[in-house]
């Protein structure tokens, strides 16, 4: 199968591939199974409220691998809110994804928002906020 020139690139050379390593809190976010064909893990760091690092760890086709990469590369040092808001049909349009493997990107989302969800957990409650 021939694959897109995107996905192919990210394939090949996938950034921000692997765990993070050295000091700080590590926020984790996972999706899927290899049931299911995917399986996704996001780590990241935030600082001051932006994604300082971000990597992922994907088991699965070339379109998951090349969808972990290129949303990681967006996300970096963009606001933590935005792990939350990945548009899977937006995602799916620009790697030429085919309509079958859209589940891919819809675990890719699940585990940025598990990352995240992660996260809001280690947030101390402001004044005023509701328990």
């Amino acid at each position: 199968m021939r694959y897109p020139p995107l996905v192919e690139q990210h394939f090949e050379r996938p950034c921000n591939a692997g765990p993070l390593a050295g000091p700080g809190q590590v926020l984790r976010g996972e999706a899927g199974s290899p049931a299911e064909g995917a399986h996704v893990l996001i780590e990241a760091r935030i600082e001051a409220g932006r994604v300082g690092e971000i990597a992922f760890r994907a088991w699965g086709c070339p379109w998951t691998i090349a969808a972990c990469s290129l949303a990681t590369t967006r996300l970096r040092g963009g606001e933590a809110a935005a792990l939350g808001r990945l548009d899977p049909a937006a995602l799916a349009g620009e790697l030429g994804l085919p309509a079958e493997r859209l589940g891919r990107l819809l675990i890719l989302q699940d585990a940025l928002r598990n990352c995240l969800a992660d996260w809001d957990t280690t947030q101390p409650t402001r004044v005023g906020q509701a328990d």
